[in-house]
């Protein structure tokens, strides 16, 4: 394992090495969907970089529907299509990672470095079901891909050395590789310091971290068809202080141990095959008083946690005819404990995560079959077998605050998911699909399980929720021209809702402002558009927007955390060695919310960015930026909840960064 002083070592061998110059090639901003499906956007991870702010999840918030919630500087939780936690699937490298804070300090995208990355795949909604269990709401693939070199030069190497004037003031990362037509050898580190940050009203916001990350990539390639994978991953964030929140965290440490097999035209009968194995790993501690001197010593808190995820997949790929036939079998595996302590007794005063496991096995089977007048028909089968239980609950918490609870602490759940796709391509470069999707999304350990006596209790009678969702898009690529517009519905049989006891009473023995998970119905539905227009050969002009509505039909109420119409437009101009542009970011106001969970109205905001490139030779390349360039004092509608407290908050964003890149390649 990689300690911290190790990861620094490692970062800065690269930095200082006598040859070792910077590589990293930024392209301009503009994020969109391919012209031939609207659903699924694929970015070029240093894209996206292109800001003062590197935090995995912000960055990602420049992809039209997808918002986040902040808590702090670090762990910016993702919410696409007004899905959030569980309902999304995160997958780094081909890995899960479950982060070790009940209430999400630590989101998996907490534990994705994004500058170690090559490029980001974000797919709203279900357009395969090949990725694994749940991702109802949509999945993330955070994607490394094998180093290619030059004749004659058997190794590449890139850095990228930044800073801002608000925030994050050391912004760091390295990468070599080495290697040839038989193996390579990748290894990668990052670090990041940041202070608190200022907003636009001037006020400091609790938001600082120390962050480090690493890993080594071990590549056999012993032909064009074959490569096997080793690759030790570590993330360790320290000192992480979250405004509004009741907790910080001194620490969260995650590593992920990675083995990836990719075997092409092995035979007649089996075109393709991919196998994945991993294991992942977080301890995570969070407390109120490293950070926070004036707790009383009577009232310190602390609460320890561990999380294991493990999962192994292998897929298959056959040609029948016309149609493309990807068939396999998944494990998914996870385990989570977390106690809260009295910090000055050191005694334990709950079993919040009470040892809870749970385990999803699946088989699926997936064509893709093409006909004429370019058609192509998507089908797809996955059958899942989930179990969970608790080793360690107290029923009593439950049994105090459900009138219904069974008294089980072990689910036993088996469901059938579908997909059923259709895409067309005509002449004049139009594109068109339409989907339709069945698939479930299993509670959580936190929805089951959860235990601080009466005040945050799950529910272990909860039943999975199923989605029932259509997909509609259009999108065209002409010469000068790249647009593509969708819709989507999703009616939601079971939806977990996370609601307080005081809107509950019918099925609760407690009233009070307790935080308890009940299931519901419900419906989601929204659209999303981009947009680019090449106006000359030096100017570029694009735009995005998304707009996501979410209604309990059981209690006919708003859903929480529905993103109003928002996103961005930009203008930018190339020319030789420059580039520059600037971007409008926008929300318009939120009155549409959930006023029985406390959930405010969110007004109307927007932000105004510039940045620059300029390239100064083969070798380096300068970056340049403001991002709030008007120091706007706004925050998203993106909510985030104390379940201890009964309140929703909302955490300023950002003032005005003034940042600056320096990037070479060697």
């Amino acid at each position: 394992m990689f300690s911290r002083q190790k990861i620094t070592l490692a970062v800065l061998s690269v930095c200082f090495a006598p040859s070792a110059v910077l590589a990293t090639d930024l392209a301009p901003v503009q994020v969109t969907a391919d012209a031939e499906d609207s659903q699924q956007v694929s970015t070029d991870a240093q894209t996206l970089l292109q800001a003062g702010n590197s935090e995995t999840g912000t960055t990602l918030r420049q992809i039209s529907g997808v918002e986040a919630s902040r808590m702090g500087g670090h762990g910016v939780d993702l919410v696409i299509r007004g899905q959030k936690a569980t309902q999304l699937n995160v997958l780094i490298d081909g890995a899960k990672i479950e982060g070790g804070c009940p209430n999400r300090m630590d989101p998996p995208t907490a534990y994705a470095e994004m500058s170690s990355f090559d490029e980001v795949t974000v797919i709203k909604g279900v357009n395969s079901v090949t990725y694994g269990s749940g991702g109802t709401g949509g999945t993330v693939l955070f994607e490394r891909h094998a180093p290619t070199f030059e004749e004659g030069k058997p190794y590449n190497g890139e850095i990228n050395i930044g800073t801002t004037n608000n925030g994050l003031t050391q912004d760091m990362n390295a990468t070599v590789s080495a290697g040839g037509d038989k193996g390579y050898i990748v290894l990668q580190g990052a670090k990041k310091s940041a202070e608190n940050y200022e907003d636009g009203n001037g006020d400091e916001v609790r938001s600082s971290y120390d962050s480090q990350q690493g890993h080594i990539d071990l590549g056999w390639t012993p032909s064009e068809n074959h490569e096997l994978r080793l690759s030790y991953e570590k993330t360790l964030t320290e000192d992480a202080l979250f405004q509004d929140a009741m907790m910080d965290a001194p620490e969260s440490d995650g590593r992920t141990t990675r083995l990836k097999y990719k075997g092409s035209n092995l035979n007649s009968s089996i075109q393709d095959v991919e196998i994945d194995v991993y294991n992942s790993d977080v301890d995570h501690v969070m407390d109120n008083f490293s950070f926070r001197p004036t707790t009383p010593i009577t009232q310190r808190k602390e609460t320890i946690t561990n999380v294991q995820t493990k999962g192994a997949k292998i897929k298959l790929t056959s040609m029948i005819g016309h149609t493309k036939l990807d068939y396999g079998v998944q494990l998914e595996a996870v385990d989570k404990m977390a106690t809260l302590y009295n910090a000055n007794t050191n005694t334990a005063l709950f079993d919040m995560w009470p040892d809870a496991k749970s385990e999803t096995k699946s088989v699926f089977v997936e064509s893709t079959s093409l006909f004429k007048n370019n058609q192509k028909v998507i089908m797809g089968l996955r059958y899942e077998k989930f179990v969970a239980n608790a080793d360690n609950t107290n029923v009593g918490y439950y049994t105090a605050v459900y009138k219904n609870y069974s008294g089980k602490t072990k689910v036993d759940e088996s469901n059938l998911n579908a997909l059923l796709r259709y895409e067309r391509k005509y002449a004049n470069n139009m594109n068109m699909f339409v989907g339709i999707s069945r698939t479930h999304r299993y509670p959580d350990a936190t929805e089951l399980f959860l235990a601080k006596g009466t005040a945050w209790t799950g529910n272990p009678d909860l039943k999975p929720e199923q989605h029932n969702q259509a997909d509609m898009g259009l999108s065209q690529r002409t010469k000068n021209t790249n647009w593509s517009a969708s819709v989507f519905y999703d009616s939601i049989n079971n939806y977990i809702l996370r609601d307080l006891g005081k809107n509950q009473s019918s099925e609760l023995l407690t009233a009070g402002t307790n935080t308890v998970y009940l299931n519901k119905d419900a419906t989601i539905y929204g659209l999303e558009m981009s947009t680019v227009i090449n106006v000359s050969d030096n100017v570029t002009l694009g735009a995005n927007a998304s707009l996501t509505k979410g209604t309990n039909e059981t209690d006919k109420r708003n859903l929480t955390s529905m993103s109003p119409l928002s996103g961005s437009a930009y203008v930018e101009y190339a020319l030789n060695d420059w580039e520059a542009g600037t971007r409008f970011n926008f929300a318009t106001e939120q009155s549409e919310v959930n006023t029985e969970f406390g959930e405010d109205e969110t007004p109307a905001w927007s932000t105004v960015d510039l940045y620059a490139n300029y390239e100064v030779n083969k070798t380096f390349k300068l970056s340049a930026g403001v991002d709030n360039l008007f120091d706007h004092a706004y925050f998203t509608h993106m909510n985030r909840y104390d379940p201890t407290q009964g309140n929703i908050y909302k955490t300023y964003e950002p003032g005005r960064i003034v940042w600056a890149k320096l990037n070479a390649k060697f």
